[in-house]
């Protein structure tokens, strides 16, 4: 699953994926963040009516645009793949509504001895991920449409299921992100991208206790650091 992540540069994010911010993103959009949580305001990639990439600005924990309110977007942060496309919360924005979410890392909290140690998980290759996700138009509030979305997970490989079980749907290269916006790609492409990313793509380390407390939002989060408890997974890519 992925549960936090990290948008240090929202503008240099959108610049490699070959995207534009929207004029009317809210300027503390643009601010560096380390650590996202669910419910939060993110940068999100989608394709505007001219079929041009934007980055516009949604709510993370996804709201079908059917529900009666908005209180369980909290628990809608993350989406099966296997199964998104026939979930009734899932299945209408999988056909239709579909999107990337840029980010420079994610965290996990592996259990370590007798708590659990977060750990940060990026590209070896320095680049930054797209998280693969699911957008939704939700009308039911007082305030106007609110725009939410969800982040599409899959089994992780072996490496990273020493971390957890699943894993974010991570579109590796230039491919992966235009089919999977493209309105035109077929289902079973689509499905096939719904995968963990190939063994040694990325690199895991652990990370400070600090990241736990999500008021705590600045780049030591991401500093070395070593646990003094008991010792950490076995990994096979270490930062």
């Amino acid at each position: 699953m992925c549960g936090r992540f990290v948008q240090k540069d929202l503008k240099d994010l959108a610049d490699a994926f070959d995207a534009r911010l929207r004029h009317d993103l809210p300027p503390r959009m643009l601010d560096p963040r380390f650590n996202i949580a669910p419910t939060a305001e993110i940068g999100v990639i989608g394709l505007d009516r001219a079929g041009i990439r934007t980055v516009t600005s949604m709510r993370w924990g996804l709201v079908p645009s059917w529900a009666n309110d908005a209180t369980g977007a909290a628990r809608m942060i993350n989406a099966r793949s296997e199964s998104a496309a026939e979930k009734p919360s899932f299945r209408d924005a999988w056909q239709k509504r579909r999107a990337v979410i840029p980010a420079d890392g994610f965290y996990e909290w592996p259990q370590t001895g007798d708590r659990k140690q977060p750990w940060y998980i990026a590209r070896g290759d320095g680049h930054p991920m797209g998280f693969a996700a699911l957008w939704d138009i939700w009308r039911g509030g007082e305030d106007g449409p609110l725009f939410t979305c969800c982040i599409l997970t899959a089994p992780a490989n072996d490496e990273l299921g020493r971390i957890h079980e699943r894993t974010p749907v991570m579109l590796m290269d230039a491919a992966a992100v235009d089919s999977w916006l493209s309105p035109n790609t077929p289902e079973i492409v689509r499905h096939g991208l719904m995968r963990a990313p190939a063994a040694g793509a990325l690199v895991l380390r652990p990370v400070t206790p600090l990241v736990n407390t999500v008021r705590n939002d600045n780049a030591d989060l991401l500093a070395p650091y070593q646990p003094d408890a008991a010792p950490a997974p076995a990994m096979g890519s270490l930062l």
